[in-house]
Order: structure tokens, then C-alpha cells, then sequence
């Protein structure tokens, strides 16, 4: 694990040129080129916002827990899709650049960081776009500001921790990114992003702060919509964190040379 670390900090100039490789490689060719990386999710907004706040979120605006349900909605997407997107990358990573991985002498982790920065990147851009829409909205509650740094925190953590175990994971089983991909479509349905907590029955809710990711959102939802805090989700995800970091940095660093082989 130490090792692991270690490279990540000897080896960073190279994850960021690796990162800003990848962020202009997705925009290549392109009339706006980064451009890109503004719009699209400001396009996904305004169809999720217009679709479901007049649609659906006439029937719960009025929740206490929800207050403005389009703010209530991306504020919930945009940490879930980050999570999705770097766990599906995670689990196909060793294969889809397996070239890379077998070929050059660079340690796995590394290769795999600058991916991930590359996702967080794109990712808090569109976190820059809510804050402004929640400071447009009236919906920021300033005070509660330092409740978003540690949601984000926790949800990196935890989503650091889970793709390690699987970028070498997915070296053995090839199917794996389809496997996540279904397995996060599942999840994003059974956490409340596009629904609020309340309306699910109270026999099914008490189940709620097993989901690790619940906490995270309450703590986004705190400072971009004012929503209370349920201090136990927040426990769980803290705990889930710090579990999968150690977790998945012990997988990490006893498979990754095997890894390398196998791809």
C-alpha cells in the first residue's frame, strides 16, 4: 500500500499530463472543442430540470425534504454519475488499454489516476455549474458549505477505494464493466436522486443508510438545497469510505503485477 502512494506522488506530474491528454482527446476535432465539457452538461440539466421539476416535481415540491426539486434533482445526479462513471472506467480500464498497461513501464496506478482525474475534472465543472444555478435560485445555504467539501471528500474516497479493487478485478473477469454498469443503473434507482427519502415506506427507508451513497448526497443536498442531514447515512458513508480506501488499495497492491499479465 505504502508503494502504491508512493507512486502516485513520484509519478503525479505524469497523471496530470495523462489527465489533460485525455480531457483534450474527448473534444478532439470538435467546432468548441473544451467547450464541450460546459455545455453538455448545462444541455442534460435543462432537459432532467424542465422534464421532471414540471412533470413530477409538482407532486413533492412541497416536501420538506426536497424544497426546490429541480435543485433537489442535479444536485443528486451530478455526484451519483461521477461515482458511476469512474467505477464502469475502473472495471474495463485494465483491458481497454491493456497496449498501455503491457507496454509501458509505468506503474498501473498511475496509468489508472490519470483516467480518473480526467472523470473529476469534467465532473467538477458541472458541480461549479450547480453552485451557480443554486446561488441564481436562492437555494444555497452558505453556512452549509463546509457539509459539500466533506460530501465530496467521502465520495471520493469511496469511490477511490472501489475502483481500485476493480481496475484489477476486471484484468480477470471480462465482463465486469457491463456487470457495474447494470449494478450502477440498479443503485442510481435505489438511491434517492430522483425521489425524495419520504416517499419511500418507513419499512423500506430504515434500510436507507446502508446504501453508502445516501450520505454523501445528504451532505451535497445540505449546502446546494438547505435539506437536513440524516447523521446516520452520513456515519455509514464515512465508515464505507474508509473501509473500501483500505480495502481496495490491499487488493490493489497484491494484484496489480498479476494484473499487468493478464491483460
Amino acid at each position: 500500500m505504502k508503494e502504491l502512494y508512493g507512486n502516485l506522488f513520484r509519478w503525479r506530474g505524469l497523471a496530470a499530463d495523462l489527465a489533460r491528454r485525455e480531457v483534450r482527446a474527448r473534444y478532439a476535432g470538435s467546432l468548441i472543442g473544451a467547450a464541450w465539457a460546459i455545455l453538455e452538461p448545462l444541455v442534460q440539466f435543462g432537459l432532467y430540470m424542465t422534464v421532471f421539476a414540471y412533470l413530477l416535481g409538482t407532486r413533492i415540491e412541497g416536501d420538506p425534504r426536497v424544497g426546490a426539486y429541480a435543485m433537489y434533482l442535479v444536485s443528486g445526479m451530478v455526484p451519483f454519475f461521477a461515482f458511476q462513471e469512474v467505477l464502469v472506467r475502473a472495471a474495463g480500464f485494465a483491458r481497454a488499454s491493456a497496449s498501455l498497461v503491457r507496454h509501458v513501464s509505468v506503474p498501473l496506478e498511475v496509468l489508472f489516476f490519470g483516467a480518473f482525474l480526467a472523470i473529476l475534472v469534467r465532473h467538477a465543472l458541472a458541480i461549479g455549474i450547480i453552485l451557480v444555478a443554486a446561488v441564481a435560485a436562492g437555494t444555497l445555504a452558505p453556512l452549509n458549505l463546509p457539509w459539500l467539501v466533506l460530501g465530496v471528500l467521502l465520495l471520493l474516497a469511496l469511490t477511490w477505494g472501489l475502483a481500485l479493487a476493480l481496475v484489477v478485478s476486471g484484468a480477470v473477469l471480462p465482463d465486469l464493466s457491463q456487470i457495474v454498469a447494470t449494478g450502477t443503473m440498479v443503485l442510481f434507482f435505489l438511491t434517492p436522486v430522483l425521489y425524495p427519502a419520504t416517499l419511500i415506506p418507513a419499512s423500506v427507508a430504515r434500510w436507507l443508510p446502508v446504501n453508502p451513497i445516501v450520505g454523501a448526497l445528504d451532505l451535497f443536498r445540505s449546502a446546494l438545497t438547505g435539506a437536513g442531514i440524516a447523521p446516520l447515512a452520513v456515519a455509514a458513508t464515512a465508515l464505507a469510505s474508509v473501509v473500501c480506501v483500505l480495502a481496495g488499495s490491499a487488493v490493489f497492491s497484491r494484484r496489480a503485477v498479476s494484473a499487468r499479465d493478464l491483460v
